[in-house]
This record gives C-alpha cells, structure tokens and sequence, in this order.
C-alpha cells in the first residue's frame, strides 16, 4: 500500500515543522534511505530521509510551508499503486485530493521551439495554468517548477512602486540571509529575483574606510531577523514571563583550578580548556544535587537519569545551546572533545536535533569577553543554569590578611518551583568546594 510521507516530530514540543524543499521533484523515483526533504524545527534544519522505494505522489505541501506534526504531505508509491482517495489528516482538515487522471495519448515531456527540455512538475504546473512554455526562460537547458512559479507571479501581480519582483522562496531566503532584493539582480521573468540568485549573490567589493566613527541604522529601521533569532526571543521571552527566578552568587578561588589544568594539559594531546574542567565539576555536583538536574514538565517535577550537560554557544543568528550527553560519565578528555566538535558544529551550522535535544542543566560562560558577573535565563524544562564570569585577580581576605588570588564569579539562576534557595545553595557550595579542591572529585 501507499508509504505515507509525513511531517515528523523532531522535538519532545515540536507542534509544526516548516518545509524548506523537497530533494526529489514528485513523479520522480526515490530509494528507501534517500535524502527525501529538508524540514526546520525551532532549533535545526533537519534532512529526512525516504522511509520506502517508489514514486514521490501527491505531494501536498510546498517550500516554505508550515506543517503540524504527524499531518500527510506526500505519498510513495510502489509499481501499481495510486494516491489514496482525499482524505482529512489527523490535525487538519486539509484534504488531499488524487492527482489528475493522465490524458488519453501520452505525450513526450513537453519542450520549446529550442528544444528546452521541461521537467514534469513544470509542465504540470504550466498546463494547470494555461501558461505557454515559451514564454518561460529556461537556466541549464530545463524549465523547472521555480521558473513557472515566478513566471505566474509576475503575470498575476504587479509589483507596488519599488518593490522587487522575487519568487516566495527568493523572499524567504533574501529574509534569512538579511539581504536587500534589490540589490540582487534577478535571473526570472522579467527580471524576478529566484531562489537560485539568492543563493549566488555575493555582496560588492568596497573599499572600507578608516574606522573613524561608527555608522547607524537610520533612526526607526527595522533590522532583519533569522528563523533561530525569532526562536529565541520568543523561548527566552516565555522563560523570562513564566519561570519564577531567583539567584544565587558565590565567588570561588580559580587557582587549583588553574593548577588542574596546566597539568591536564601536559597529559593530554587534546586541549583542555577552563569550560571543559568546569563541565566535568559541575556534573559531579548534579550527580550529587540531583534536584537541581531536574526539569518542570507538563507542572510536575520529574527527575532525569543522567547529567546532560547544555553548552550556551554565540552564532550569528543567536544563541545555540548543544548539549553533552552523560556528562556525569565522561573523562576530561572525552570531555574536551565532544565539547570541541559540538562548538565546531555549532558555529558551522551542522548540529543535528540529537545534538541538541535533552538537556538537563546549561552552563552559559562569557568570562573570554571579559565579563565579571551576570544573570542568565533560565532553558526551560530545566531547573537552572549556571553563569560563569572571567577569572581575575582580586584582593582577598587570607588568614585575616590581604592577599591576591585569582577569584572567579559563579552566578545560579534557578526556577523555583523546582529548586530552593536551600536546595540551589548546597549545590553551589558543592561545586565551589570542587573548584577550590578538585581532589574532592575522586570522594
């Protein structure tokens, strides 16, 4: 019977997917394993593979749009087989309807007077129109779907005064990457910017002048925000208006864990940096705390069986937070190098939705931008995040004289109706014996 293509569910609170593109044009063969479409969560873009061999059919949903989770978009379908009769999904009341029945004589796939070949989405999409192919530009010897699509655009609208003519898709991805239309020259009908253009345009060369003073935006402009920026504000806006915090300081002698790591690091072949020691500290004291390892689902505190360690990591589009997975099982070294690669990953846009799927506890460390101290948000269902500042030298207090010790600044922030004050403050203390004394590790 037909394989039901759907949109999958990549995230325990995923309610819809988008639809970035299909790999395979429908009416073309695909191969169980296959790269079959792209879909974006709130977190990644995700590559889906076919689940069966067969014939894309009845696609139902197009680049760009936004799909609930377990709804029908597509069929696969085996030697013989035809696209089930409309029916409603289970979210929606979209119906898909059968694909129109073949005419009595088939025809080759259509092509122009030049002998531009026509793929069979295009000439479908073409003849559902009434639009005559050769009035369709063709790039690479072929008209594609895209070119039909910005051709009924322009023919179907005319562009208010300077506005740019540009396919959805072109739109869409000009949004994502924060460029200006107009500044890319367009390669569709009439000049329509596609996707295609998109994609190749590179920014001029200028010369730079000296940096004398700084240019700002023109007073009221709006400036443009990716998909993962506006995920993040809306998650971080929910956390801050619905998570009660508190917060908890504590300032730690950094010297032995100075000493740790300069020793690691002439046993190691693998660096070892200050994030990485505090990772393998920090889970040893959840391990220890598990409470504050603990996450707030559904108005229940349930606990969670092992520390899955959240790295806060700055990209350009906002804040990714990949996450060690076992942290409290892990070596250093093991440590220092799964670290090292999700960063990588990270800032390359490469994570995958394991990467960044299940985390219990976030650490949040902006000590390398030189800051002392700050408060951060907490990453709901989780109970906490810890805020690490830079490690500098303070007087201090040392057998009732001053002295100079490099001193490091830990700020807790806890979601209360998980964690207490007195629950947050042992754990603290925990960790910053650690710190002080990482030998307290091995009890």
């Amino acid at each position: 019977m037909p394989k039901e293509v759907i949109m999958p569910a990549l995230g325990m609170a995923q309610e819809t997917g988008e639809l970035l593109r299909w790999f395979v044009e429908e009416g073309a063969t695909v191969k169980a394993g296959e790269p079959l479409m792209e879909v974006a969560t709130d977190k990644v873009d995700e590559t889906i593979e076919a689940t069966a061999s067969g014939v894309l059919a009845g696609v139902l949903a197009k680049a760009g749009d936004n799909v609930p989770v377990g709804q029908v978009i597509a069929y696969i379908l085996a030697p013989g087989e035809s696209v089930p009769a409309a029916k409603a999904s289970k979210k929606t009341a979209v119906e898909a309807a059968p694909p129109p029945p073949p005419p009595a004589n088939p025809a080759p796939a259509p092509q122009s007077t030049a002998g531009v070949t026509v793929s069979p989405v295009a000439a479908r999409m073409a003849a559902e129109h009434g639009v005559d192919l050769a009035a369709i530009p063709a790039k690479g010897g072929r008209i594609q779907k895209e070119d039909v699509a910005a051709y009924l655009e322009s023919q179907q609208s005319t562009p208010a005064p300077g506005r740019v003519l540009a396919s959805p898709k072109a739109r869409r991805l000009a949004e994502e990457k924060g460029v200006e239309l107009s500044a890319i020259s367009g390669s569709g009908p009439d000049g329509a910017v596609l996707a295609a253009d998109v994609e190749a345009w590179q920014p001029a060369a200028v010369v730079q002048p000296l940096p004398t003073a700084v240019v700002l935006p023109a007073a009221g402009a709006e400036i443009s925000m990716s998909r993962g920026w506006q995920v993040m504000a809306q998650r971080l806006t929910e956390s801050w208006t619905s998570v009660p915090h508190f917060y908890l300081v504590r300032e730690v002698n950094a010297g032995a864990l100075q000493a740790w790591r300069t020793q690691a690091l002439a046993r190691s072949d693998v660096k070892i940096t200050v994030s990485d020691l505090l990772v393998k500290v920090t889970a040893i004291a959840l391990s220890r705390h598990p409470r504050v390892n603990a996450s707030w689902i559904n108005g229940k505190i349930v606990a969670n069986p092992s520390v899955n360690l959240g790295l806060a990591v700055a990209v350009e589009d906002g804040l990714l937070v990949p996450v060690l997975h076992g942290a409290d099982g892990l070596g250093l070294r093991e440590i220092a190098s799964q670290r090292a690669a999700l960063v990588e990953r990270a800032q390359s846009g490469k994570l995958a939705m394991n990467d960044l799927s299940g985390g219990t506890f976030t650490i949040s460390n902006l000590g390398m931008f030189g800051v002392d101290a700050f408060n951060a948000i907490v990453n709901p269902p989780q109970a906490a995040i810890l805020a690490v500042g830079k490690i500098a030298d303070r007087v201090v207090a040392v057998d009732g004289q001053p002295a100079v010790r490099p001193m490091l600044t830990l700020t807790l922030s806890c979601d209360h109706r998980v964690v207490d004050g007195a629950r947050a403050a042992r754990f603290l203390d925990e960790l910053a014996g650690l710190i002080e004394d990482p030998l307290r590790a091995l009890e």
